[in-house]
């Protein structure tokens, strides 16, 4: 693989949690959280749109005073129909108590990419979407409670499933948490733990089989598999890197992954600080059970998050956040890279 090019779209400083990017009615969107800082509490929904990869526009999607005066942040976004939903977070992080912070998640639709109906609860409380996406006309998302509740037993993944991108049902649990070895690992013959499994990328493959790759706090990512009807998860942790913020799309004949790579990977590193070990979004290819990393993003520090939208058989956009440029100090920027699968 190859990086094209890098362009910095969002430079003041007040770029974080790159959510998503899609390309709807001939105009690329990217979402992401704009603030002060990471999970600062001025968080809310900054949209960059363009029609050339060139010339790129601001606006807010989802602001404070149109949910209470509360932080909103992790926009993802989902094309149905003639509507672009953005889905997001919404939380009071001043009334955080020893069960975690609570949270509501939010939608709201838009024809146009302009004009936005005003947001409303959905789903249910504490429950973060991750990366939703369309197969076969319906359309399929992950959830989780990380953050919103003690880490162990509390903790889980579920997989949800719409026709219309706005009522969802539950169909199985992907992942939940452990206080002790209690997830079977078919790849070593052996059980692992994760206490806080969280953010979870899903991709259909060519058999219809469901991949998640999830952030399994405490290992590398778990790797998780599941046939039609996807209520049997069979679990598997990579060898490769932690991954964390993982998305997956497939680009031609390749299943392209990201997801935050550290400078100490493998099953020993088990550390949960980011920074310590020198983060860099890494991009991977998935093939037989694993990821293999192909090659670094520049950037570095609080990094990741990032957003995959296929261009054509050979080549993707990624949209992601990092803080590098701004060395100690607070600030983090969007950036858009286009990488080649050689």
């Amino acid at each position: 693989m190859k990086v094209n090019w890098v362009k910095e779209l969002y430079g003041k400083g007040r770029g974080w949690h790159v959510g998503d990017m899609v390309k709807f009615k001939g105009t690329y969107y990217i979402g992401f959280c704009e603030g002060e800082g990471h999970n600062s509490r001025d968080s809310q929904i900054g949209l960059l749109s363009s029609t050339n990869l060139e010339d790129w526009d601001f606006q807010f999607a989802i602001t404070q005073d149109m949910v209470g005066g509360i932080y909103v942040s992790e926009p993802q976004m989902l094309i149905v129909g003639e509507r672009l939903y953005i889905y997001a977070i919404t939380a009071d992080l001043d009334a955080e108590t020893e069960m975690g912070t609570a949270s509501w998640p939010v939608m709201c639709w838009s024809t146009d990419g302009r004009n936005w109906s005003p947001p409303k609860r959905f789903w249910a409380m504490d429950q973060d979407f991750w990366h939703p996406i369309e197969h076969k006309g319906r359309y399929w998302v992950t959830a989780d409670n990380a953050g919103h509740v003690p880490t162990g037993i509390h903790a889980k993944v579920d997989l949800l499933t719409s026709d219309d991108g706005e009522r969802w049902s539950w169909v199985s649990e992907i992942l939940h948490g452990s206080t002790k070895p209690a997830i079977y690992d078919v790849a070593h013959d052996e059980y692992f733990r994760t206490s806080g499994p969280s953010e979870s990328a899903l991709c259909f493959l060519e058999n219809d089989s469901l991949l998640a790759i999830t952030r399994a706090k405490g290992h590398t990512a778990a790797l998780s598999l599941a046939a039609p009807p996807y209520e049997v998860w069979e679990h598997r942790r990579t060898e490769e890197s932690r991954c964390y913020g993982a998305d997956i799309a497939k680009v031609g004949k390749h299943y392209l992954v990201t997801g935050r790579s550290f400078d100490n990977e493998g099953q020993r590193a088990t550390t949960n600080r980011f920074s310590e070990a020198g983060g860099q979004l890494g991009v991977f290819l998935y093939g037989n059970n694993e990821i293999e990393l192909q090659l670094m993003l520049p950037g570095g520090g609080d990094t990741g998050y990032a957003a995959i939208l296929p261009e054509n058989d050979n080549d993707a956009l990624i949209a992601y956040y990092s803080s590098a440029k701004y060395g100690g100090d607070p600030g983090s920027s969007v950036f858009l890279a286009s990488v080649s699968i050689e």
